[in-house]
């Protein structure tokens, strides 16, 4: 009858209790993935890789209580290691902050403080086994030393017995001194600097980063758990066990009048996509109580009512209201802890509740051999003081003479005798460190995910590679920091073909000439010296081919002209072939004839490395050589015309009206001739200013655009552009059927062009 008063009893409104939605903003989904498609590349300065390293293993030394044992240790040299690592993580961390203000994103802010973790965590346990791995050798040394006597190696192999013991109690106080120091930076030193930059509520908060589980290897572990947290139970058929008394928690929240519009709209479940698989962690019909859990004040705000009833009402002159109001949501919190106090008891927990908060202060005497849960069924369990009474004599023969459970009979009865006051005070610590526990397994799990998806590079090679492809992100100290090459925003490739070169190399052998030199004196180091003044520089020779580069930079007044230049140095590559061929001629040495093409790409191109050599990766390198290919059957068809122009591009008609879009439906006659992509049309027209001229006879499918090109030198030069239709051809009677609306691009070379557009420059 009781209970089903209780729950049918209705609760009081929590609307004006002030509860608040958890709310994170830590995520690094905007952070490009580094060179190997999986991990963000962090390169982190080598100064703090060495003053870590020092630090973390005084520390070691310290709580290892293994001074004795390294004469390099004193106390003031541990400060001055821990005051290094200060001072060079506020330097990483606000080149991060500048960073993340100078690209308008605070995820790289996150990630340089994310970086600084994974590397704090990984140096903590190489620290450790370096420890180990010095001590041990010490056994030998003592053993064959004159200085030291049987006593001396029974001290050292003990020392380091209780040294690997103790592993995670060790690495776990010196992960929180560090950890200190990194809070300390951030927020003492860096606090205001972020505020200075970003909204305050993209700040993480200072528990963020300082979360116990960081340092535990078990977050399950008694002791850790008692410590830091409460104590839990781990099988699954305790009633206090995390699931359980999440589910209590589930089942209490649920019956109040909470609705996610008085609240707001995020939550942890919504907001973190990669934690909403862990269906052991959220409960999809619970994620509002899981925001609501995950912030340790609310639970505050519900149900201490303590606060304001030993303050007492605080005088206001503005009237009766205010203290009325004050009265009325106390008694709400009264009400409310009543409900929870009882939902405790009846369920088993406050029990348990209770004597967590009471043995803190005895279980150390005991506990090792005995666990803490142990302790905790002694207070709680009748049955188990009646065991642990009966084996007194054996329990005295692994604590000594002087055992005595008196401490915590006397325990028993201080819990016995805990008024319901008491009772209500332990339930809300308890509910406050349980989701204090709540909140920072979910934010270790979601840190703990953006750790693995971080590259700490230290290789050259990497680092190189990932900085050349612009997804390196780089944490230094203002002494490390190289005046930096402004980043590539676009990029244009030249592709110079030679045509027939094998028959070309064959003749020459024939007749016992050098086809190699004649290649490199008629084509290759011509083009080379006149490089500089196009600003273009050498991707790589591809046997009879060259590729050059036009790079823009990114804020560079002085590389706009980068498409302009483009089509200014082909012209030139084919006038140095003709020039070239002219002398060959009389020599009797076979011409030159080329195909080139020019292809514009925005934004930059991808790198890799062969030892020390830098390889380029674009789409436009592949664009440059479709362009400046011919057709080998035109080639044929128009090699008997002597015409103005030495392009010509045509469209395949297909023959089946499902073929891919994807193929290249184009083939060309390209022989001395230069194409343009269209795209670099589109870009040359923004680069300089173009006259447009047609042809005498009016052919509205073709047209002229004429410019002068600025070069590096101060000099200018004239370009034209020919724009002209692609026709439509029949494959297989090489008949032209019509004219299509898609133009090709070729940049004209023969003089005759460029007298006809010479009158208005």
């Amino acid at each position: 009858m009781l209970n089903l008063f209780e729950r049918n009893k209705t609760l009081p409104s929590v609307r004006d209790l002030g509860v608040k939605l958890y709310r994170l903003p830590y995520s690094l989904d905007r952070i490009p993935l580094g060179v190997d498609n999986v991990h963000i590349d962090v390169h982190l300065s080598p100064q703090i890789y060495n003053a870590l390293r020092k630090a973390a293993f005084f520390l070691m030394i310290r709580y290892s209580k293994t001074e004795m044992f390294f004469k390099e240790f004193r106390k003031d040299s541990c400060e001055t290691a821990k005051e290094d690592l200060r001072r060079v993580c506020n330097d990483v961390l606000l080149d991060g902050i500048n960073k993340a203000k100078k690209s308008s994103d605070v995820q790289i802010d996150y990630l340089a403080q994310t970086a600084l973790v994974k590397l704090f965590l990984q140096e903590i346990k190489a620290q450790y086994k370096s420890l180990v791995d010095q001590l041990e050798p010490m056994v030998r040394i003592f053993q064959l030393s004159d200085k030291h006597d049987q006593n001396d190696v029974f001290i050292i192999k003990e020392k380091i017995s209780e040294v690997k013991i103790h592993y995670h109690q060790i690495t776990r106080f010196v992960g929180k001194e560090l950890f200190e120091i990194l809070a300390e930076v951030n927020n003492r030193k860096l606090r205001n600097m972020r505020e200075t930059h970003f909204l305050s509520e993209d700040i993480l908060p200072s528990y963020f980063f300082t979360n116990p589980l960081l340092h535990t290897g078990n977050p399950n572990d008694d002791f850790f758990l008692i410590e830091e947290y409460v104590l839990m139970g781990q099988r699954s058929e305790d009633i206090d066990n995390y699931k359980s008394i999440k589910t209590t928690i589930y089942e209490l929240l649920s019956q109040l009048d909470l609705a996610r519009e008085d609240l707001g709209h995020l939550s942890p479940k919504r907001t973190d996509p990669k934690l909403q698989k862990d269906d052991s962690f959220f409960d999809p019909n619970h994620d509002l109580h899981d925001a609501l859990m995950m912030d340790p004040d609310n639970m505050d705000r519900l149900l201490n009512a303590f606060d304001a009833r030993e303050k007492g009402e605080p005088e206001n002159q503005t009237g009766q209201v205010s203290s009325e109001t004050r009265r009325q949501k106390t008694r709400k919190q009264e009400i409310l802890l009543d409900h929870f106090y009882r939902r405790f008891r009846q369920s088993g927990l406050l029990r348990q509740i209770v004597a967590d908060f009471e043995m803190k202060d005895v279980y150390k005497k005991y506990c090792p051999p005995m666990t803490p849960r142990q302790i905790r069924e002694f207070l709680v369990d009748f049955w188990t003081r009646i065991s642990m009474r009966t084996q007194q004599k054996r329990i005295k023969a692994l604590y000594g003479e002087d055992f005595s459970i008196e401490p915590l009979l006397q325990t028993v009865q201080q819990i016995k005798r805990c008024s319901a006051k008491e009772q209500k005070q332990y339930i809300l610590m308890f509910l406050k460190e349980f989701s204090r526990y709540h909140r920072d397994l979910y934010n270790f799990r979601l840190l703990a995910e953006a750790m693995d998806s971080i590259n700490l590079v230290t290789e050259e090679k990497i680092i190189l590679l990932s900085r050349e492809n612009r997804t390196l992100f780089e944490f230094l100290l203002p002494d490390e920091k190289v005046k930096e090459e402004k980043p590539i925003a676009n990029h244009v490739i030249i592709k110079a073909d030679i045509r027939g070169s094998m028959a070309i190399n064959q003749t020459m052998r024939e007749k016992g000439l050098n086809a190699a030199s004649y290649f490199s004196l008629n084509f290759f180091d011509p083009i080379s010296s006149v490089l500089a003044e196009y600003g273009a520089s050498k991707v790589f020779i591809e046997g009879d081919a060259i590729i050059l580069s036009i790079l823009e930079n990114e804020d560079d007044e002085n590389v706009n002209y980068s498409v302009a230049r483009a089509c200014g140095l082909a012209v030139r590559i084919l006038q140095i072939v003709r020039r070239y061929n002219e002398k060959n001629k009389e020599n009797n040495l076979p011409a030159l004839e080329l195909g080139i093409g020019i292809c514009y790409c925005e934004g930059p191109p991808s790198f890799l490395f062969d030892g020390d050599a830098r390889i380029m990766i674009s789409p436009a390198i592949n664009q440059a050589d479709r362009l400046s290919s011919c057709d080998k059957l035109l080639r044929k068809i128009f090699k008997s015309q002597d015409d103005i122009f030495n392009l010509f591009v045509f469209e395949n008609e297909p023959d089946d009206i499902g073929e891919t879009a994807f193929e290249d439906q184009t083939y060309r006659y390209n022989v001395n001739g230069i194409e343009l992509n269209e795209e670099g049309f589109n870009k040359l027209n923004q680069e300089i200013k173009l006259q447009v001229f047609y042809p005498p006879e009016q052919d509205k499918s073709m047209k002229f655009y004429a410019g002068k090109v600025p070069l590096l030198n101060g000099s200018y030069q004239r370009i034209v552009i020919r724009e002209a239709a692609i026709h439509r051809l029949n494959p297989s009677a090489l008949d032209a059927v019509g004219k299509i609306s898609k133009k090709y691009y070729e940049v004209c070379t023969h003089h005759k062009i460029y007298r006809f557009v010479e009158e208005p420059f």
